[in-house]
């Protein structure tokens, strides 16, 4: 009510010209949690490009995503504490769907959840779908957008066939953050094309890129997203599958080791891969790079290495945001023990300061949890032409 007078009160300008004077980030974090229209503020891409300029993004916590449920473990800090109170992750602001609703991917203080893809049910437009309905979610400011079916001119080749299940991976598309990438794959028999649907919410249209079966002989993971291309590893080789979103088209990518973290290279255009050594008892991490396109040839050009706290066994786990997110067991545990507390740190690629995240979380015997790093607030969704 307090919040509601005040803006009555006050002009809105001069409300945004008070809170983007607050020195302390949980303070604003608090404001943004206390009702509806102070958290539309403070959460407008217009505050936050002033909020940004003033202040380094500050480095909230991580998203943790397991068994198709969402956490957020937030960093020792009031501000992400602010943050833990004010956002809903376990998405209760959606609409009920008649087939449930299965989280399936977290990027950039973003969700993206898909109903069951069975067929069997109709859809909230009342067809019946064939792929999942997609919603893109921000648990923060308790918004959600729904992504659009894709076309069938677009479908026609894949509904011909038994489809096991669908990937999915949401990625980010422009330097602030303010647009994103839904791509979808269909899992298909492996006699079968690779089909991949790619949604961008800018130009808020669905694309297609098929890659011959002959091409892609290997089983691939889950997709993964650098510098704008989306890749799948291989389970068998040293290889990536990469694709191009600006004008989709694939091609494949050697890495030295099918182990290590891969992510964006500080240079644009560059992969970067992460891997954990250990030289004279000392654990490091190695950075080595190469240019992404036009680099078949291209030897792994050796950028860095960094070393890492002693008394802990190192994994590399993500590199986003600018940090490399690293876990740690103390002592002479085993990666392999169920329960296993795992640390959380952080490297700054650019200071290359080691900090502790977060609480440490035990790691299931069949259960690897995904994680992703949260980095300040969103900027907020919106679907150009929708």
């Amino acid at each position: 009510m307090a919040c509601s007078l005040l803006l009555t009160i006050l002009p809105e300008e001069l409300v945004v010209e008070i809170l983007i004077r607050l020195t302390d980030l949980a303070d604003l974090a608090r404001a943004a949690s206390a009702c509806k229209p102070l958290r539309r503020l403070i959460t407008s891409r217009a505050f936050l490009a002033r909020l940004h300029a003033l202040h380094a993004k500050p480095l909230l916590g991580l998203l943790h995503l397991e068994r198709d449920r969402c956490g957020f473990l937030p960093a020792a800090t009031d501000v992400a504490a602010a943050v833990a109170r004010a956002s809903d992750f376990a998405f209760s602001f959606l609409p009920d769907h008649a087939a449930g609703w299965r989280l399936r991917d977290v990027r950039h203080g973003l969700a993206l959840l898909s109903s069951s893809s069975s067929s069997s049910y109709l859809s909230p437009l009342g067809d019946r779908g064939f792929f999942p309905d997609v919603v893109v979610c921000d648990p923060m400011r308790r918004r959600h957008v729904r992504i659009p079916p894709i076309p069938d001119d677009l479908t026609a080749g894949v509904r011909r066939i038994a489809v096991e299940h669908f990937d999915y991976l949401l990625a980010p598309a422009g330097r602030d953050g303010s647009s994103f990438r839904v791509v979808c794959r269909p899992k298909l028999p492996k006699q079968c094309d690779v089909t991949i649907f790619v949604f961008s919410s800018g130009a808020a249209f669905w694309r297609a890129a098929v890659l011959d079966a002959c091409a892609a002989t290997e089983k691939l993971s889950l997709p993964q997203s650098v510098h704008g291309y989306v890749y799948w590893r291989t389970h068998s080789s040293s290889t990536l599958l990469m694709l191009d979103t600006r004008d989709m088209d694939f091609f494949f990518v050697n890495i030295q080791t099918n182990k290590c973290v891969i992510g964006e290279a500080e240079e644009v255009g560059r992969l970067a891969v992460f891997n954990t050594i250990v030289d004279v008892g000392v654990h490091k991490v190695e950075i080595l790079s190469k240019a992404i396109r036009g680099g078949a040839d291209e030897p792994w050009r050796h950028d860095r290495t960094i070393p890492l706290l002693p008394g802990y066994k190192w994994r590399t786990a993500r590199m986003a945001e600018g940090y490399l997110l690293l876990h740690g067991i103390v002592g002479n545990n085993s990666w392999s023990t169920p329960g296993i507390e795992l640390q959380h740190f952080t490297l700054d690629l650019k200071t290359l300061k080691l900090e502790s995240l977060c609480a440490s979380i035990s790691r299931g015997r069949h259960h690897h949890p995904q994680f992703d790093l949260y980095r300040s607030f969103p900027p907020p969704l919106s679907l150009s032409s929708i």
